[in-house]
């Protein structure tokens, strides 16, 4: 299980440390203001990307690991919240007294943002072994992945999609039709 979760750990930040990218990128486009606290943003993912890698044991409180291996993990989780939460207070920082467009890409940064950080604070629960004991192996593990990896990454995804793809194609999506589907995956997230 050990080699397993120290690949398997780091695997989820490859795929949503780039979704921070777009997040920072569609709001700070559509707030029409400068990324706030961009060094701390850029250094907030190199410590997920740090932390990221020494995480992995949280999956294991209840493999009969030492209650000391355990302690560290749930420490060590406990810390990436901190870069995590730099990087959303900066995001509303950005926003605020920003001219907010509410085009499709900041829509779907919006559902980002929500469902992310439901993501993120269901993750705290589990980062605490003895609530982990009982959690470990429900539904509401599965929900936690979800929030964080569907619902971060695909929203970024599209925010990310819908903003570039006027640059890549030469053509613009149907906004009407890109709002209706920010609303169909938020309310389906």
């Amino acid at each position: 299980q050990h080699f397993f979760w120290f690949y398997s750990h780091p695997a989820v930040y490859i795929m949503i440390v780039p979704a921070f990218g777009v997040v920072s990128e569609v709001i700070a486009a559509f707030s029409r203001k400068k990324i706030f606290g961009y060094k701390f943003i850029a250094l907030s993912s190199v410590a997920i990307a740090i932390l990221g890698f020494l995480v992995w044991g949280h999956h294991m409180f209840v493999s009969g690991q030492s209650t000391l291996a355990g302690t560290i993990f749930s420490a060590i989780t406990f810390l990436i919240a901190i870069p995590t939460a730099i990087k959303i207070f900066n995001w509303l920082a950005t926003m605020y007294k920003g001219r907010i467009f509410l085009d499709t890409p900041m829509l779907y940064a919006l559902a980002f943002l929500w469902v992310f950080t439901i993501g993120g604070v269901t993750g705290m629960y589990l980062s605490v072994m003895s609530t982990d004991v009982h959690l470990h192996d429900t539904y509401f593990v599965v929900a936690h992945f979800h929030y964080v990896m569907m619902g971060g990454a695909i929203t970024a995804f599209f925010a990310g999609l819908h903003y570039w793809w006027p640059k890549l194609s030469g053509r613009m999506y149907d906004e009407k039709m890109g709002r209706i589907s920010t609303i169909v995956v938020f309310l389906g997230l």
